[in-house]
């Protein structure tokens, strides 16, 4: 068997440039299924916010909020992905560091790779879509209940502290890479490696990974709206950016064909900040109500 692919993804659940590797990660997990591997390392952006926070207020003239909400807006539209701006930059008094949130992704990790890659897209959900307090324990168990996670042994592993202490490891694989800023992807291959600093287009990123493999083909996605439909349904909620690339198609052609959905309500549209997500309401509803596989969830 040829080589797969191995990526190590070094985040933060609060980093809004990894939110925009949403997309990418999307494809790789449709068109690359048997080529490549994903692992997540947890690298923790700000162990303290309040000094930044502080430069930001002296900088406009105490009026930080403004400033974040700017700079939010900007990064979303270099990106491409909703984010709900104005919501996030509210409620954050009590706000002081990404690493409550790390640790909790740690937490949803012990309960198996699956779970936490589920657990770690809903809690980017929660804080860029609906501007919810992901640094709150509060909030970090109702997204455990949405995951359906066993939400007890969730929250034994941040009392125990046994979701810290591997935090703790992924920040010293962190310093021993030197990787100091989010996103950062090693590549790796056989004996080949190759790392990526910084957000990427999921056009560029998978032309890196070809320059690795240069065999690699993805699998053949259909554009049409029964497959558009297929992928809806497997996610229950996704950007237009991240049909667009899950299809390999333009972000209008993806956006027609989410339309044709929305048209024989098959999908509604959220308006989120300058963009849209897209929902099919029974499977989203479904999640919410019994979890994945139907695990408990939490109530709608």
């Amino acid at each position: 068997m040829p080589d797969r692919i191995h990526l190590t993804w070094y985040t933060d659940p609060h980093n809004v440039w990894c939110w925009g590797f949403e997309p990418a990660m999307r494809r790789i997990e449709v068109a690359y299924p048997d080529a490549v591997t994903v692992d997540v390392r947890q690298g923790g952006l700000f162990e303290d916010f309040r000094p930044v926070r502080e430069q930001w207020a002296r900088m406009s003239g105490g009026r930080w909020r403004d400033s974040i909400v700017a700079f939010f807006d900007a990064v979303s539209s270099q990106h491409r992905m909703p984010m709900a701006s104005a919501a996030m930059a509210e409620d954050v008094d009590d706000f002081d560091s990404t690493w409550p949130a790390c640790i909790a992704a740690k937490a949803a990790d012990l309960q198996g790779k699956e779970p936490g890659k589920r657990y770690l897209r809903l809690l980017r959900e929660a804080w860029c879509l609906d501007g919810r307090g992901i640094h709150r324990r509060t909030v970090q168990e109702e997204v455990a209940r949405d995951a359906g996670l066993d939400v007890a042994a969730f929250s034994n592993a941040l009392d125990d502290h046994n979701a810290e202490k591997a935090f703790a490891r992924d920040r010293e694989e962190c310093k021993d890479l030197a990787v100091t800023g989010f996103p950062t992807f090693v590549m790796e291959r056989g004996d080949d490696a190759v790392r990526v600093e910084g957000w990427q287009p999921w056009e560029a990123f998978e032309d890196m990974m070809r320059k690795l493999d240069p065999g690699l083909e993805p699998a053949r996605i259909d554009a049409t709206p029964s497959k558009v439909l297929e992928l809806m349904k497997r996610y229950g909620r996704c950007a237009t950016r991240e049909v667009s690339a899950m299809l390999g198609t333009t972000d209008d052609d993806a956006e027609i064909l989410l339309e044709e959905l929305e048209a024989d309500l098959q999908v509604r549209r959220r308006s989120v900040g300058n963009g849209l997500m897209w929902e099919v309401p029974d499977v989203v509803t479904s999640r919410m109500t019994t979890g994945p596989e139907g695990s408990p969830g939490r109530s709608a």
